[in-house]
């Protein structure tokens, strides 16, 4: 699955994506405050660094894929369709080039669309 965590106190998220029990994947990314400074993860940095929370019991979930490299594709899709994600952006540059039109074009047709039109 591709799943989004929210954090409680401001309109930051996480994405991630994981072929196991997702309850399990949530229960590391909490787990992983306890590790070495150096070791953390951009969500117990912004964890630490803000004294914030995530919503650890309210987990979306984004898409449904078992194949690997599909679920890979699709989490760095909605990695940067959000303007929010704290995820490291250079992840993202693994997501060959021909992606960025058709992200560009649905952007536009999301943000242009009246609301009303038939």
């Amino acid at each position: 699955v591709v799943y989004k965590i929210d954090c409680t106190a401001c309109h930051a998220c996480y994405i991630g994506q994981t072929k196991r029990h997702l309850k399990t994947r949530i229960k590391e990314h909490m787990s992983d405050i306890n590790k070495h400074p150096d070791n953390l993860s951009v969500v117990s940095q912004h964890r630490i660094v803000n004294s914030h929370e995530f919503s650890w019991n309210n987990v979306n979930i984004l898409h449904k894929e078992d194949h690997f490299k599909k679920r890979e594709i699709a989490e760095m899709i909605f990695i940067k369709q959000s303007s929010d994600a704290i995820n490291s952006q250079r992840y993202t540059n693994n997501l060959p080039s021909i992606y960025d039109n058709i992200l560009t074009k649905a952007h536009d047709f999301r943000t242009t669309r009246p609301i009303n039109s038939v």
